[in-house]
């Protein structure tokens, strides 16, 4: 059987993080992003959107720079590296 469990979570706190998140990953990824980085960001943002991941945006790919970092670089954390770094090959 599954259980839910549910975290009362502050809205006003939940910003900070987010803002401080944001700025963060601003500073890792400069505007304007070199051709790779973004490049990489849109390669692995298609492959979370061919497996169904709603986390995806269906228009990420008309992003520009600053909605890239903002919305997509944690594509690009190496927690997703198992899955994402490596070409991404459908066999039926």
């Amino acid at each position: 059987m599954m259980s839910l469990t549910f975290k009362k979570v502050d809205p006003e706190e939940w910003m900070k993080e987010r803002e401080l998140e944001i700025k963060k990953r601003r500073e890792q990824y400069p505007i304007p992003l070199s051709t790779r980085t973004r490049k990489e960001i849109l390669r692995r943002c298609e492959i979370l959107k061919i497996m169904g991941d709603d986390g995806i945006g269906s228009y990420y790919y008309q992003s520009n720079d600053q909605e890239l970092v903002d919305r997509y670089s944690w594509v690009l954390d190496p927690d997703h590296d198992d899955l994402l770094a490596k070409p991404f090959t459908i066999t039926l």
